[in-house]
């Protein structure tokens, strides 16, 4: 495959205005632009604009990915959703970086793997599998920036994430603390399992750090809602449902979410103590434990489908043992097709026979009789080597 790169950004929170695409466009001639999305995809050349400065001034989110295993995202918040000393606590090698720009906290989000391969970019991005006319490489921004509005609402799993990603890429000194741990990385939503398959953080290191609080921490129940929302001042609870009615302001319910989780500390980040090469030594034991379990779930699968394969057989030999001639005849008749995608069902028939054959201590007459017919058809190397396949 050629060079190939791809750029994204999106406006989540507010459309751009008629005059501010037409300050962007002055930047592409090239670019698929509306008011909440920009997409360019360049098999030569590549994008002129300062992506830096697009999303300081306009857009909250941003992705970027080159077939030479180069990866990157930003994403933005308004400052009083993600204050800048808090996503600096995670934040903190050159693959993870957080900086604040007027009103907004960005950060940046970078993989660069020279050695992937192209088919690591295959796997992600080629349309093979979704039709010719579809843009699979356009739905991991959307989904990725659903996280946005978590992590306004107080959940740090994205930023935990962010931190994974700085160990993985050695940013990070052995001594090195982790930051306060989120609950539930053990069970992340798809807009975060989206962001570690994009961003390459290895799922055993997600792992091994979610141990000590896998899970989620439980949903609030509708009594401890009611509770928080009859001790808040009226003055607020008018104000913010002017933000929603009036306004149409969407951060008005996620700064309610917020509001709520500072309230109930519990379901806060965790401190810890542990350190980056705890956290790499404990890492091989995970991954172990995860391949024997795959290596089980594999030959559980493997011997449930031989079993029920075997039992399609015996059906199958029941059918054809009242008049086994009948099932010969049908092979001659597919082999004389002279239909290469006729033979499965030829070879498939035989090992019926040959099943059969095993059964009723017949193998003699059947080995004869089938030595005839590969002599017959030598010159079909598709048929033979189906045949030889078959372990026939």
């Amino acid at each position: 495959m050629s060079e190939y790169q791809h750029y994204q950004f999106l406006a989540a929170d507010r459309p751009l205005t008629d005059e501010q695409v037409a300050e962007i466009r002055k930047l592409t001639t090239r670019a698929t632009l509306t008011r909440t999305t920009f997409v360019n995809s360049y098999q030569w050349g590549g994008f002129e604009g300062d992506c830096d400065q697009l999303m300081e001034t306009y857009y909250d989110g941003y992705l970027y990915f080159a077939n030479w295993g180069c990866r990157k995202v930003i994403l933005r918040w308004p400052a009083h959703e993600l204050p800048l000393h808090v996503a600096e606590r995670y934040c903190t090698g050159t693959s993870a970086e957080a900086r604040q720009h007027g009103e907004y906290v960005l950060i940046t989000l970078v993989s660069d793997d020279e050695y992937s391969g192209f088919d690591d970019f295959n796997d992600l991005f080629e349309p093979d599998d979704y039709g010719p006319d579809a843009h699979r490489e356009e739905e991991w921004l959307p989904s990725i920036a659903r996280a946005r509005p978590d992590v306004a609402a107080g959940d740090m799993r994205l930023l935990y994430l962010a931190w994974l990603l700085c160990l993985g890429n050695d940013d990070l000194g052995e001594d090195d603390v982790e930051p306060p741990l989120p609950a539930g990385l053990a069970d992340l939503p798809d807009s975060l399992i989206d962001v570690a398959t994009f961003l390459r953080i290895d799922p055993d290191l997600i792992s091994t750090a979610s141990a000590p609080r896998p899970h989620p921490d439980p949903e609030p129940t509708r009594p401890m809602y009611e509770s928080w929302i009859s001790a808040l001042p009226q003055a607020e609870k008018d104000a913010t449902l002017l933000r929603l009615l009036h306004d149409g302001d969407r951060h008005a319910v996620t700064d309610l979410r917020r509001r709520f989780r500072l309230a109930h500390p519990g379901a806060a980040p965790i401190e810890s103590s542990r350190t980056v090469a705890q956290l790499q030594a404990a890492a091989p034991t995970v991954t172990a434990k995860r391949i024997a379990r795959e290596e089980h779930e594999q030959a559980a699968r493997e011997e449930a489908a031989r079993l029920q394969a075997e039992a399609a057989q015996q059906l199958r030999i029941a059918t054809i043992a009242s008049d086994p001639e009948a099932a010969w005849s049908r092979v001659t008749q597919l082999i004389a097709h002279q239909r290469g995608r006729n033979y499965p069902a030829a070879v498939q028939i035989l090992g019926d026979l040959a099943a059969l054959a095993d059964r009723d201590g017949t193998t003699e007459g059947f080995a004869e009789r089938y030595r005839r017919l590969r002599l017959q058809h030598h010159t079909k190397k598709a048929l033979l080597r189906l045949l030889d396949a078959g372990g026939l």
